[in-house]
């Protein structure tokens, strides 16, 4: 028997999952992502160093702000700039306020008709507003500080081009505590979905830091024990090309598949959360460590929570000082980590004397996720397998989503 999910819906880019079963075992499976490559690395090499972030920005809709935020830190490092603890405050109520907004879309868009098994239009009219309310005050964040709420236009190498006045940082800090009951909700709604009872054992990856629920900055961490500096990414983690895939895969050296996102954040710092995100985990019966994929749903839920109520303590926390400071030019290279929505994203530059990109790797979460997903594929339709046609499709789809993968940003 051969299964052909040609196209995998609700997730964001091109991809398609082949494999038969015959004899009542599986004998072969292949996660395709097929969306064509766009050569950002390549057409990266040339232009000036102040031209990558806005250019970066569009390989994804949806995480902008986390290519920026990247990008922008690898060029710093590279050029030897130390952002200012504002300028800092202020990159991590972006990130955050994209988390937000990244999550929102997956859990109530993408993954809900799963589960509901109707139109979500269709009788769940309280949902959408929701959703709608809690779109309109994390994007309201980006726009305010980001000049624009896709692709910003301010954020740039050596911090902001535009500062809020006070009465526009009290505004969004009140549109964040008028949705603190509808996040609540929100992890109330997304606790009592039916998931499968499942698990995959995959090395759990994200960055961490003594200091906070990191987001921007920290160490590499992993579930068995990896503990690396993002200047030594490349020591640890290998890309490797696929035939069937135009997305390059990437896994530790020696060690093999690795999971990224919020299940993984909150697998190796839950600890760092907020207090009312850990109150939260705790009333669902959210604990670290958790393998079911299924539950990143769960962990994204989680992280809505957090990253709302830290939003508003920084943007409290604010002194209104200057946030752009000046950049000079050398030559060197450099690297940076962030938590993007969907998980660890790695930026790297090396830049000449006179300001231009010589070379540039990007490595994107879902390219961390690639093998990872692969695999409990493999595992999911095992366990399954005496299960009809339609259900193992379904199950497989519901898993793809589960990990919330980005293939347009893996085809970079």
């Amino acid at each position: 028997m051969k299964i052909n999910i040609d196209y995998i819906a609700r997730v964001e880019g091109e991809g398609s999952v082949k494999f038969e079963i015959e004899e009542g075992r599986l004998k072969d499976l292949k996660l395709k992502i097929w969306e064509p490559p766009r050569f950002f690395e390549g057409f990266l090499a040339g232009r000036k160093f102040d031209e990558v972030p806005d250019i970066v920005s569009r390989i994804c809709g949806i995480c902008p702000v986390s290519h920026m935020t990247t990008s922008i830190r690898a060029i710093e490092k590279a050029m030897g700039f130390t952002p200012s603890l504002e300028i800092k405050k202020i990159r991590k109520i972006m990130a955050l306020s994209q988390i937000i907004a990244s999550h929102l879309v997956h859990l109530y868009m993408l993954v809900l008709p799963d589960y509901y098994k109707v139109e979500l239009l269709s009788g769940h009219e309280d949902e959408i507003k929701r959703l709608l309310r809690l779109k309109e005050a994390v994007n309201n964040i980006t726009a305010i500080f980001g000049g624009r709420p896709l692709h910003p236009v301010s954020m740039v190498a050596g911090g902001f081009t535009k500062v809020p006045s006070r009465d526009e940082i009290g505004k969004l800090i009140k549109q964040l505590e008028a949705v603190k009951e509808d996040a609540l909700d929100t992890i109330k709604m997304v606790s009592e979905l039916r998931y499968p009872d499942f698990e995959n054992n995959t090395e759990y990856v994200a960055i961490v830091s003594k200091d906070e629920y990191a987001v921007n900055e920290g160490t590499i961490v992993s579930s068995s024990g990896l503990k690396a500096e993002v200047d030594d990414y490349h020591s640890y983690f290998k890309e490797e090309e696929v035939p069937y895939s135009n997305a390059k895969r990437t896994l530790l050296k020696g060690r093999g598949s690795i999971m990224v996102g919020a299940l993984s954040r909150l697998n190796l710092k839950f600890d760092m959360l907020h207090p009312e995100a850990k109150k939260a985990a705790e009333v669902i019966g959210f604990k670290a460590l958790e393998k079911n994929p299924f539950f990143n749903i769960k962990a994204q839920g989680i992280e809505l929570i957090h990253g709302i109520w830290e939003c508003i303590e920084l943007l409290e926390g604010l002194s209104g000082e200057d946030s752009l400071d000046e950049v000079k030019l050398r030559e060197g290279s450099g690297s940076a980590v962030t938590e993007a929505p969907r998980g660890m994203l790695y930026h790297h530059y090396e830049i000449n004397s006179k300001g231009v990109i010589e070379k540039a790797n990007i490595v994107t979460p879902t390219a961390h996720n690639f093998l990872s997903l692969e695999e409990a594929l493999k595992k999911i339709v095992n366990e399954n397998i005496d299960k009809p046609k339609e259900e193992i499709t379904l199950m497989c789809e519901m898993l793809v989503r589960a990990y919330d993968p980005c293939f347009s940003c893996s085809v970079h």
